[in-house]
């Protein structure tokens, strides 16, 4: 299978660039695809899950859902991923570098929720003060929950404690390198009163040691997280296998890098199994979505395991599932598309990575040039040039042709 990668002029930024009229990209539907993202509102047709976070989260701020606290979100947004969705669909007026610098003409009654909270923060109880972190951390705004929380101290009240595992994922997102999140996970793993959250933050441990190819500190975290679980009978069912399911997922990505493939693929069942224990068990609208979420990243998991294995270990509908649980998320589509073009089926990858580009990110970018890929394996040279004139409207950045297909 030839290589998806893409080479582009790194002597600007992707927040340097200049985006010209769109000339492949539909930027209307990309921008409608993120309405969440941009101010809030509700998105109109299909949207990424992970946008309906913070839409989530909002309803909570104006009294339109009640405060669900804490927030069993997974997904964690990256720092810029908001600003490149907006400067793609050339929809500028929603650049900000906080919430309160949105104009006041495209803000919606959500988005104005959100400004007014932050203008009283001082005064909000730790619960609402757990919803309006975590808001700013869906929609990108990583450095302004930083920069509100201040120093983090943390004691025995367990919402307290959330707020510090909150504002540590914003931290760790805008410094990867910074002491200051993996102390407080550490800590939190250790000490939080909750075991549902002393699992998770060693689970972030496991996740960033692992990136850093620190092995065994990652173990030495898993190993932590393991002990937790036997404590998940203290908090509510449908959470323990929501967290359980999460630690298996985790476990399987650490020992991918092993040998022995068999730990991997038992991992990944459990994590599907506890999903299915959690779909039977979620009692409400909120609890679904946390579902919802949860089955998505075990299916790309999965897919993105027998991409690089070259196995066949996931369930037989597993791209149909994940194309039903999340439409138009650039990040899934791509892991089906890798998936499906390591088995051959050029014209479905063709079609997924088209989807995806459609959505942006930088992932939309490297689906560009992987659907341009694509169309060359078909001989279809018409459509590969199409994907790259695509690839340009999403990265003005790219070099053109990145590269041709080893056919």
């Amino acid at each position: 299978m030839p290589s998806f990668a893409y080479q582009r002029d790194d002597s600007r930024s992707f927040g340097e660039l200049w985006f010209p009229t769109a000339d492949a990209l539909d930027t209307a539907e990309l921008a409608r695809r993120w309405t969440g993202w941009l101010d809030l509102r509700d998105p109109p047709g299909p949207a990424p899950l992970r946008s309906r976070h913070a839409v989530h989260l909002a309803r909570m701020l104006t009294g339109e859902e009640e405060a669900v606290v804490p927030n069993w979100f997974s997904t964690v947004s990256v720092t810029s991923s908001r600003y490149q969705v907006i400067v793609q669909a050339r929809s500028h007026r929603h650049l900000c570098g906080q919430p309160a610098e949105l104009p006041g003409e495209v803000r919606s009654p959500r988005w104005q929720a959100l400004v007014e909270a932050l203008e009283r923060w001082d005064e909000l109880p730790a619960a609402r003060r757990v919803v309006v972190v975590a808001l700013l951390t869906q929609l990108g705004f990583h450095r302004h929950a930083v920069r509100l929380v201040g120093n983090v101290a943390i004691d025995a009240d367990p919402l307290r404690q959330q707020l510090a595992y909150e504002v540590a994922r914003a931290a760790y997102q805008l410094n990867r390198k910074s002491a200051v999140p993996y102390e407080i996970f550490g800590w939190l793993a250790c000490n939080a009163v909750r075991p549902a959250l002393r699992t998770l933050a060693a689970l972030q441990l496991v996740s960033t040691r692992s990136r850093g190819s620190d092995r065994e500190e990652a173990a030495r975290w898993l190993a932590e997280a393991e002990r937790s679980l036997a404590d998940l009978g203290q908090e509510p069912g449908w959470l323990a296998h929501l967290v359980t399911s999460r630690y298996h997922r985790a476990a399987a990505l650490h020992k991918l890098s092993g040998r022995d493939p068999d730990p991997v693929v038992a991992h990944m069942r459990d994590a599907l199994a506890h999903d299915d224990a959690l779909a039977r068990s979620a009692e409400n609208p909120v609890q679904a979505h946390y579902q919802r979420e949860n089955r998505g990243l075990v299916l790309e998991a999965h897919l993105k395991l027998d991409t690089l294995t070259g196995s066949a270990s996931a369930p037989d509908d597993a791209t149909g599932q994940l194309l039903a649980l999340d439409p138009v998320d650039p990040e899934p589509l791509y892991a089906i598309g890798a998936y499906l073009a390591g088995r051959g089926d050029w014209e479905a990858a063709l079609e997924t990575f088209l989807r995806a580009a459609g959505s942006g990110t930088l992932r939309g970018a490297s689906a560009a040039n992987a659907a341009a890929v694509c169309a060359e394996r078909l001989e279809r040279p018409e459509e590969a040039e199409h994907a790259r004139r695509l690839l340009l409207d999403l990265d003005p950045a790219a070099r053109l042709p990145a590269h041709r297909a080893d056919v």
